[in-house]
This record gives C-alpha cells, structure tokens and sequence, in this order.
C-alpha cells in the first residue's frame, strides 16, 4: 500500500507548520520542515519584490525539489508544512511573464518524476489574524509584507484547492481564523476528525 504524504498549505502566517507538527506526533509520520530562514536573498526580496523575485523562487524551488527527492527513502507515513507546488503559487505573484513562463518549465521538468502528497490540507483565515499571526512570530524578513500580497495568495490557494477537489483529489479546507488548535484541545479534535477519514482513522497509540 502507497504511504500516506500529507501536505500542509495555506498563505504565510496560517499555521502550517505548526499543525504539521502535532499531526506528525499524533500519526508517527516523518515531518518534513520546510527551509526558509536559510534562503539568502529572502530579506532582500521583501524590500524589492521585483529585484529579487526570481533568485528567491529559484532558490526555493531547488531546495524543495531535494527535499521531496529525499522523501523516497521515507518509508513511513509522511508530514510535509508545505507542498512544492506553491513555488508556483508564490512565483505567479511575483515573477514577470516571461520569468514566470521559464520558471514553470524549470519546474516540470525537476517535478516530473517526484512522488507528491496524496492528502492536501488547505488552511485559510482572514487577513487580520494571518496578520496578526505573522507578528507574533517576529520574523525581521516578513515585517514589510504588505496586505494585496496576502490576498493575492489567499486567491491562489483557494484557486488551487478548489481545482483539486474538482479533479477528485484527497482534499481539506480548513478556515482557521476563529481555531486555536494550539492551545484548544476541540479545535485540534475538530481538524483531526476531517483529516482521519482520508487516512483511515489510524493513529499512534
């Protein structure tokens, strides 16, 4: 039986991570992490998003594409805070046309032959809590985002799960603007009991 790769998503300051840990604790499945203190042009693209576009979604794209190619070796159930598609998601917000265009080729050619979640998780939540939440863990790179940025990705990901749910994909969506699934042991209940039937109900004892 194929192992369960299950994918956290949603815009910057959701809480992907966050839930990616306590479902990896909660199923014994790997966690995957994403890196994104070490990508070196990230301070810089804050301040010239257009400057420093592209050297930043390379950058990203080549670190995830190894992260997930390292994946295959996993032989247990998986956990990622992330999917790499949203490389494409955060480049078509940030990447000229004709960038874009080059950075989408790039990206099929290293993604063709990588295994991908099977189970996405979609976290959403109104743009004063994700702002709201992006403060609270301080970054100095994210201080200077700016609210349209936000929105556009809240689009682009609703955009992306609602073409997933169409295509018959196992698929979640889950509004988190009024969950503490932190500190507030029914909200966490309440997204284990949507995630549990798409992964059999199987739980670490």
């Amino acid at each position: 039986m194929k192992k369960q790769f299950i994918a956290v998503e949603g815009p910057i300051g959701v809480g992907k991570s966050s839930l990616a840990h306590k479902l990896s604790q909660t199923f014994n499945y790997y966690e995957e992490k994403e890196i994104v203190n070490e990508n070196p042009f990230l301070s810089d693209f804050y301040e010239d998003i257009s400057k420093w576009s592209f050297q930043t979604e390379m950058f990203f794209l080549c670190n995830r594409y190894k992260q997930f190619q390292d994946l295959a070796s996993i032989s247990t159930g998986i956990v990622s805070d992330y999917h790499i598609y949203k490389n494409k998601i955060f480049a078509n917000n940030t990447l000229t046309p004709t960038e874009f265009s080059k950075f989408s080729r790039i990206y099929d050619i290293l993604t063709e032959d990588l295994e991908m979640p099977n189970i996405i998780i979609f976290l959403d939540a109104d743009l004063e809590v994700l702002k709201k939440r992006i403060a609270l863990r301080n970054r100095s790179f994210e201080h200077q985002i700016e609210d349209d940025y936000l929105l556009n990705l809240k689009r682009d990901y609703n955009a992306y799960y609602s073409s997933l749910e169409a295509d018959g994909e196992r698929v979640i969506h889950i509004d988190t603007t009024d969950l503490d699934f932190m500190k507030q042991e029914n909200d966490y209940n309440y997204i284990l009991n949507l995630v549990k039937p798409l992964i059999g109900g199987n739980e670490h004892e």
